[in-house]
């Protein structure tokens, strides 16, 4: 963990005499994180705060609540519960609860002031994310799966345990004494991760044994790659990014060939904040009002799902966040919440 702050100095020196807020489930990867941090506190100043999350998926999770406090409490560390809202009818399970986990965390980390946000991801865990992200088609920037450093919550993410391997995690936990949380929502047939981790990467090692070092080493090179594509397209398209916004002039879209406007707009999501890139259907759809335009003068605005819209005026494009969908107070007002 130490290694970590100093090869990334910057953060080092923006948590210093500042709160870091630690995703702790209690299970065997958050507890070797909690542990790691705890350790390292007082050497780079900040103080420690472990938030769990109860998304309430079976009966015993209330149990478990009560076990990572147990944990954390051993190690004197503050333990905030936070409980998810309830699953929309018809919506992922999965996807609504990684959801509602970041969104938890970012509410959690913003109460408490905190400079980072940091999760227990693993080496193991980079596998099955690029593997998933290979079964969906995704595109470099998927394949990239989980950066290291990352600001998807509008403050640092860091994953300081990606190069590390869950079976080291667990003997590091294990030599401290602690007993951690068991999660059996980790062994359900239905989530994909579950079947990418329990059946599918176990038959697939098998036949080729470096399989996760060969997954690890392609997220890697998908960064790079997608380092180098983001340089070249903030070069072309100069964007302005803004508070849940960002525009461009529209002019330097449109001298893109088409083969680059799928980048090309889902950097300006991310730029302004979105958690995913634009559908292939919305994609589509401004285009095909930018052909329409040239003919007869048009206006040029579609959404872009998830609240996200794009609008055009003046020679800019712009995406922005609709206002009914702006701001978490209208959903931290709902959230179920207890402070150690």
């Amino acid at each position: 963990m130490a290694a970590f702050f100093d090869r990334w100095g910057e953060l080092a020196t923006a948590v210093h005499g500042s709160t870091v807020v630690a995703a702790f489930s209690g299970g065997p990867d958050s507890s070797a994180l909690l542990l790691a941090l705890d350790a390292c506190a007082s050497r780079f100043a900040f103080r420690l705060r472990a938030v769990h999350v109860d998304h309430r998926l079976d009966e015993g999770s209330a149990g478990r609540a009560r076990e990572a406090r147990r944990i954390a409490r051993r190690l004197g560390v503050a333990l905030e519960l936070r409980v998810a809202l309830p699953k929309p009818p018809g919506s992922s399970g999965e996807e609504w609860a990684r959801a509602e986990r970041y969104r938890l965390l970012a509410a959690a980390a913003r109460s408490a002031g905190a400079k980072a946000i940091v999760t227990a991801h693993h080496r193991l865990d980079q596998a099955e994310t690029v593997l998933l992200r290979i079964l969906f088609g995704s595109g470099p920037a998927g394949l990239g799966a989980m950066h290291p450093v990352s600001n998807r919550l509008d403050l640092p993410l860091l994953r300081p345990l990606l190069d590390l391997e869950p079976g080291r995690l667990r003997r590091y936990v294990a030599a401290s004494g602690i007993r951690p949380v068991d999660d059996p929502t980790n062994r359900a047939p239905g989530p994909r991760r579950n079947f990418v981790r329990r059946r599918l990467l176990p038959l697939l090692v098998a036949e080729t044994p470096d399989l996760g070092a060969r997954l690890n080493r392609l997220a890697g090179a998908a960064r790079g790659a997608e380092r180098t594509v983001r340089r070249l397209l903030d070069e072309a398209l100069e964007p302005r990014p803004g508070r849940r916004c960002c525009e461009i002039d529209t002019s330097a879209l449109t001298r893109l060939p088409a083969t680059l406007w799928p980048a090309a707009l889902a950097r300006l999501h991310s730029l302004a904040g979105a958690p995913y890139p634009p559908t292939r259907a919305a994609r589509r759809e401004l285009r095909r009002q930018f052909e329409r335009r040239r003919g007869n003068g048009a206006s040029v605005g579609c959404d872009c799902g998830d609240g996200w819209r794009w609008e055009e005026s003046g020679g800019r494009l712009r995406v922005l966040l609709r206002p009914s969908f702006a701001g978490d107070q209208r959903t931290e007002l709902l959230e179920e919440q207890v402070t150690e």
